[in-house]
């Protein structure tokens, strides 16, 4: 059993959570890999689609819970893959495939790396596994799962489901996360589209939730919710320091967000308005007419998605709080919706498995980059919060920036997916001293 041809027989099975499009086959698949690997595993009911457990016990006092998630997201635009999405096409040192970069080719490589050492009698850490298939549509019934099998999970680190590496190759080492709140308002004032004459004599949902939208945010850019920002926890000295050595290219940056229009210019502001600045997001705006021509109405409903990425130590319900107490001082009316929370983590530069995975990276690629932690969300506060794990880190990724996560042509190199299991070796054997 050779690492890359079980990376393309994975990765040629389609996980789509959103769709439920191969999951019942992927996990089959996964777990069947991991039994002839020697791990125990089981294959556990969670409420949607199914997690994969698994333990390795050597008898050492410590342990490692890794966590991964088999499912991928769709794969639209389906145009615009040069290769077919599951095909997993191997092209100037590259594998093309959903799901090769997030996160299919990072399990393996873990899966792979944990193998040498057991074959080797190398292992010297407890080894856990926790596999879900619904961390791209939210991760909807993991909390639920985490609550009811605390006990199993018991563990002294967590190495989550992985980070990459830059421009110059370097593997990031994020020490958190940010937190989400995301919500949906809704103002609906009747039970059809009005012919827009009546505008004289009735009230409009979308000018309603503009002045709403409006009332979130002050002419400085802040967030005008009572309490937002009182629990944010400053930046320790070393974590400033961190910021200061994440080397970013502004041209490089803007190209990669498609010339959107940037707030700031100054690299520094970037990065720290990207790691550490809390966020009222608008995901989009459901209302009325908008197709070709014209329709003179007057809307009835209105729907607006809207996203908050949170930074330690902000507690999303708290959030929630404040913005319904917002809203219901403005005469909001309307039906507000949770579609997901988590909160931020952000992990010490002393923990054990930070050091053991910065030494690993120092190794086998020469340099590193810790990051406080990202500017994006995954579970880590289930981990960190309702488990109890302290130490808890994302590293050891084997995407890079041409690695296109939830775009066609995702991809992966081969050499980074080699290099990502020595980089998980040199990690356990580090973590078991």
């Amino acid at each position: 059993m050779e690492a890359k041809d079980t990376l393309i027989r994975f990765l040629r099975i389609p996980s789509i959570s959103a769709t439920g499009e191969g999951i019942e086959d992927t996990v089959n698949f996964l777990s069947e890999i991991m039994k002839s690997i020697g791990i125990k595993t089981e294959i556990e009911k969670a409420g949607g689609n199914p997690v994969i457990f698994g333990e390795i016990n050597v008898g050492s006092k410590k342990t490692i819970l890794i966590y991964n998630h088999y499912d991928v997201q769709p794969v639209d635009p389906l145009n615009e893959w040069k290769h077919p999405p599951f095909s997993a096409i191997e092209e100037n040192n590259r594998i093309y495939a959903r799901g090769s970069s997030d996160n299919k080719g990072t399990l393996i490589a873990r899966l792979f790396a944990i193998k040498d050492l057991m074959d080797k009698g190398e292992l010297g850490v407890n080894v856990k596994f926790l596999y879900e298939g619904e961390e791209e549509i939210g991760s909807v019934h993991l909390e639920n799962y985490i609550e009811k099998n605390k006990d199993k999970l018991k563990a002294n680190s967590v190495l989550m489901e992985g980070s990459s590496l830059d421009y110059k190759g370097r593997p990031l080492i994020v020490l958190g996360v940010k937190g989400l709140l995301y919500v949906e308002l809704s103002l609906d004032y009747g039970l059809k589209d009005l012919h827009s004459s009546n505008a004289p004599i009735v009230k409009n949902p979308c000018w309603d939730m503009v002045k709403v939208l409006n009332s979130l945010i002050r002419d400085d850019g802040n967030i005008d919710i009572d309490g937002f920002y009182e629990d944010i926890r400053n930046l320790t000295e070393e974590e400033e320091e961190l910021l200061d050595q994440y080397d970013i290219n502004y041209e490089e940056i803007k190209k990669s967000l498609g010339n959107f229009p940037m707030k700031y210019e100054n690299k520094n502001d970037i990065v720290k308005a990207l790691l550490t600045y809390p966020t009222c997001n608008i995901d989009g705006i459901d209302c009325g007419y908008t197709g070709e021509g014209s329709k003179t109405i007057v809307p009835h409903k209105i729907v607006v998605k809207m996203d908050f990425r949170l930074v330690p130590d902000q507690d999303p319900y708290k959030i929630l709080n404040g913005l319904k107490e917002k809203l219901k001082s403005i005469g909001f009316s309307g039906e507000i919706k949770v579609l997901g929370a988590e909160r931020p983590v952000r992990t010490s530069l002393s923990s054990e498995i930070v050091k053991a995975t910065k030494n690993a990276a120092k190794e086998v690629y020469g340099d590193y980059i810790i990051i406080p932690n990202s500017a994006g969300t995954q579970p880590m506060g289930l981990f960190v919060y309702n488990l109890g794990i302290k130490d808890a880190v994302s590293a050891i990724g084997v995407g890079d920036p041409s690695s296109n996560p939830h775009a066609p042509n995702e991809s992966i190199s081969l050499d980074n997916f080699y290099k990502a299991i020595k980089h998980t070796q040199l990690t356990l054997i580090n973590y078991s001293m």
